[in-house]
């Protein structure tokens, strides 16, 4: 009788310490969760001071501001826009992915009016992410209306502030196969004009190994959307440059933002951002 009595009591901690378990897992999943959206929603905007005659040889001074990776983003996207016109910038860049290839891309207005702000505030380019070729004809149709150019394996030529003649290079993804880097591109050590390349996915790099450029803008990574709050350090499993400013062969540098949106909405030590960069 004894022992029945405690394989009874036995069995009901045993419901008791389950059920408790499964309530704190619950709460640490929604615990987490709500971190993690509150985190994809605080954005940064951080500015980056570099050399200008060591970023982009002969250019001179300039003040650019680069976003990147929207993702369908409106609210995010507009916070952006105010702090750009805020920085007064020379010159706007958008390194791609304004929506996210698995979500619907409906009443584009928000994109459209967002674009001609920022086209109101300086020269703005633009270049195709790996998300936007799942709705390529919408996204480009977008950046048309709203005026702003999308350069897709195109060059221009941009006057800097200080007079000289900056080329401005946007690739096609490479992710999508679609970068072709011989139409728009000098052979290394052909460039006559100071270089700033615009390429969604850094690992690009490689393959440009061979072409003239001085200073990559880039994205895609989202700075693996997961950061060490111990370190600092950011963690991606596709790419040896998740986020920030990273030297490369032949004194060239590459410059990385953690983009502006999210992939599921969530992010963990590592926050949205806008990047204001000072070449001075």
């Amino acid at each position: 009788m004894k022992e029945f009595r405690l394989l009874k009591r036995l069995k009901k901690y045993r419901r008791r310490i389950a059920l408790t378990l499964f309530v704190l897992s619950l709460l640490g999943i929604f615990g987490l969760k709500s971190y993690g959206a509150s985190t994809a929603s605080d954005l940064e905007c951080n500015t980056l001071t570099l050399p200008a005659a060591e970023t982009l040889p002969g250019a001179g001074a300039m003040r650019i501001a680069f976003l990147a990776d929207v993702h369908n983003n409106p609210k995010l996207f507009s916070e952006a826009i105010a702090h750009i016109e805020a920085a007064k910038p020379d010159l706007i860049l958008f390194g791609g992915d304004l929506v996210t290839a698995y979500q619907r891309f409906m009443r584009t207005r928000w994109a459209i009016e967002g674009l001609r702000r920022l086209a109101a505030i300086a020269p703005c380019f633009a270049i195709l992410g790996n998300h936007d070729y799942e709705k390529q004809e919408q996204v480009e149709r977008v950046f048309a209306t709203a005026g702003v150019p999308l350069l897709r394996n195109m060059a221009v030529d941009w006057t800097t502030p200080s007079g000289a003649t900056l080329r401005i290079i946007g690739l096609g993804d490479y992710n999508e196969g679609d970068d072709a880097p011989a139409r728009c591109m000098q052979p290394r050590g052909q460039e006559a004009a100071p270089v700033l390349l615009l390429s969604h996915d850094p690992e690009s790099r490689w393959k440009l190994r061979s072409y003239d450029w001085d200073f990559m803008l880039s994205g895609h990574n989202h700075g693996g959307q997961l950061g060490n709050p111990f370190t600092g350090e950011y963690i991606s499993m596709r790419s040896s440059m998740p986020a920030g400013s990273y030297s490369f062969e032949g004194g060239r540098r590459v410059f990385v933002t953690r983009g502006i949106g999210s992939i599921l909405g969530m992010r963990f030590f590592c926050r949205p951002e806008l990047n204001i960069i000072d070449l001075k």
